[in-house]
C-alpha cells in the first residue's frame, strides 16, 4: 500500500512539472532545435547538386565522357550525433539530384563503394576476393566527400549552433580536388521567457 502511494505521488509530481513548465512557456515551446533540419538538408543538396552540375572544371571532365563517382560516408566533426543512416541521406539526394535527367546521367555515374559491393556479392554467395578481376565492374575515379562541422554555444537560456558543411569531388587517382561547395548555416533558441 504504501509502494502504491509513493508510485502515484511520484507520478503525480511528473505530472504537476510537466503541467507548470508547459502553463509557463517553459523552454522551447515549439520544439525548436539547434540541430540540421529536413529544410537544411534540402537546401544543402539543392544547392551543392547545382554547384556541381555547373561548375566549369567539372564540365571540361564530363566533356571527355562520363565521371565515375563513389560516395563516401559522412565525416561529423560536429557535436551532434548523426547516425551513419542519416548522414548517409545528405550525400545520397546530391547523388539522386546528379542522376534524375538524362542529361546529367550522362555525366555523372555513381558506383557501390567497394563494402556494399562484397556485402551484396556475399549476399548472393559469390566470391568476394577478385574485386580487380571482374571486367564490368566500373572503378571509381572520384570519390564525392561531405565534412560537418560546428560551434556551439550555450548557457541556461540559450543555445546556439553555426554549422560549415563542406563537400567535396576529390581525383582518386591524383588526390586533386576538383570541386569544393558549402553550406553554413546559424541556428540559435531560447528560453521563451527571454523571447
Amino acid at each position: 500500500m504504501v509502494l502504491l502511494s509513493r508510485h502515484t505521488l511520484v507520478w503525480s509530481l511528473l505530472a504537476s512539472v510537466v503541467l507548470v513548465l508547459g502553463g509557463c512557456g517553459g523552454l522551447n515551446r515549439n520544439m525548436q532545435s539547434t540541430f540540421l533540419s529536413g529544410h537544411d538538408l534540402v537546401a544543402m543538396t539543392d544547392k551543392m547538386a547545382a554547384a556541381i552540375a555547373s561548375d566549369p572544371h567539372i564540365a571540361a571532365l564530363t566533356a571527355r565522357g562520363p565521371i565515375v563517382i563513389v560516395l563516401t560516408p559522412l565525416n561529423n566533426m560536429t557535436n551532434e550525433i548523426i547516425p551513419r543512416g542519416q548522414g548517409d541521406i545528405f550525400l545520397h539526394r546530391v547523388r539522386v539530384l546528379l542522376t534524375a535527367q538524362p542529361s546529367l546521367r550522362s555525366r555523372f555515374v555513381f558506383v557501390l563503394n567497394p563494402q556494399t559491393y562484397q556485402y551484396l556479392l556475399a549476399q548472393q554467395g559469390m566470391p568476394t576476393n577478385d574485386l580487380g578481376g571482374r571486367a564490368a565492374l566500373l572503378k571509381p575515379g572520384y570519390a564525392l566527400q561531405a565534412t560537418f562541422y560546428s560551434d556551439t554555444k550555450a548557457n541556461g537560456y540559450s543555445r546556439s549552433d553555426y554549422y560549415l558543411c563542406t563537400y567535396r569531388l576529390t581525383n582518386i587517382i591524383t588526390g586533386e580536388l576538383v570541386w569544393e561547395g558549402t553550406y553554413e548555416v546559424k541556428k540559435a533558441v531560447t528560453a521563451s521567457f527571454l523571447e
